[in-house]
């Protein structure tokens, strides 16, 4: 597993964040997912074989921006 920081912009409340967490976790291929609301900051384990591009992907299918 790799551990990886990205940074979500325009999330604004606790759903925003529950919304963030399952676009991650619905690739089958993360865990561990920490959200700091106020500094967009998002931590998470995934394996090799999940690009950054399939996450940002489903974060982006839901409004958000990715900062990778």
């Amino acid at each position: 597993m790799e551990r990886v920081e990205i940074k979500i912009k325009g999330m604004t409340c606790e759903h925003c964040v529950r919304r963030v967490e399952r676009a991650i976790l619905s690739t089958g291929k993360a865990k561990n997912v920490e959200i700091d609301l106020a500094t967009g900051k998002v931590v998470f384990e995934k394996e090799e074989s999940l690009s950054l591009d399939e996450i940002k992907a489903n974060i982006e299918l839901y409004g958000y921006q990715v900062e990778v």
